[in-house]
């Protein structure tokens, strides 16, 4: 039998996207954690640079907004006379001659084919900017004017982890990073924002994922963690997700999935019972390890 060059992990470490990958596809995140390589599925008419650019435009609005004075004070004074819909115009307005309207310049320079993309990419955004603007609006009875943005939005990146009890009184411990959140004041809430170029191929594994999010941040914060998805292609989208789903979502699939995990990978080569293929077969179409799959699996996959 061939000697395995395969590292031996004795106390694997997993993140939340590990999760997402082996409700995905097992056999690709054993192929991931074992070797590395891309784990992404998507889709066949995949942009690169409109997805680099709804995500990082997206950062750049949620930063305007908690650093630009010119925005603070569009929330002073009494809170009764504040008008949702005339600040989010203002912000919308502000962020498309600061940001928005440079960006577009120098993208369809390079790829006038872009514009139509980039378009919906502002329809997002534009939702977004009124939603924040209306939980800030919302949050002046709690706030005062000076502190009231920096204490709705939440953009720096926070570190979260936690352990789960599995089998016969082991433990699994999972870690991830939560950026983007919005602090609802008379709900007691945070709200993750989350920004996909592309709506989800499998919406199971990503209702896992988002509910790990929160999971996770609520074990650290200790207020509930509601979740909203948008997306722009191939048509504008969002989803909206309640903690108290996204709890339920945890405590009924992932202590038995992270079991799964580790059995999964102790599996080596030539052994019997490798990780099983994916439910889902529709994600070898797009797999980005597919080739080494069929040929490490003997051909699965």
């Amino acid at each position: 039998m061939p000697i395995s060059n395969k590292p031996q992990l004795q106390s694997p470490s997993f993140s939340i996207n590990d999760v997402k990958f082996a409700f995905n596809c097992p056999r690709l995140f054993y192929l991931k954690h074992r070797f590395g390589g891309d784990n992404l599925f998507l889709p066949k008419n995949y942009i690169q640079a409109i997805d680099n650019a709804f995500i990082d435009l997206a950062n750049q609005l949620m930063n305007m907004i908690r650093q630009e004075s010119r925005i603070q004070v569009l929330f002073a004074g009494q809170f009764e006379g504040l008008v949702v819909e005339a600040i989010a115009n203002q912000i919308q307005q502000l962020f498309y001659e600061l940001i928005f309207f440079p960006y577009l310049q120098i993208i369809i320079t390079k790829d006038t084919t872009l514009a139509t993309a980039l378009y919906q990419v502002w329809q997002v955004l534009t939702k977004l900017i009124f939603k924040i603007s209306e939980i800030i609006v919302k949050n002046r009875r709690y706030c005062h004017e000076s502190v009231v943005v920096r204490r709705t939005l939440i953009t720096r990146e926070i570190p979260v982890d936690y352990t789960f009890k599995i089998v016969d009184g082991k433990t699994q411990k999972l870690t991830g990073k939560v950026n983007n959140l919005i602090f609802d004041f008379e709900s007691r809430r945070l709200c993750a924002i989350h920004y996909q170029t592309y709506e989800t191929v499998e919406v199971s594994s990503q209702l896992i994922e988002l509910a790990l999010y929160s999971f996770l941040l609520r074990q650290k914060k200790k207020v509930p963690v509601d979740t909203i998805v948008y997306w722009v292609l191939p048509e504008l989208g969002e989803y909206h997700y309640s903690w108290e789903k996204l709890e339920n979502v945890v405590e009924g699939l992932v202590p038995g999935k992270l079991e799964e995990m580790r059995e999964w990978l102790r599996w080596e080569e030539f052994q019997p019972d490798p990780p099983p293929r994916t439910e889902h077969e529709y994600l070898c179409d797009i797999c980005p390890q597919r080739e080494k799959c069929q040929s490490f699996f003997d051909g699965g996959g």
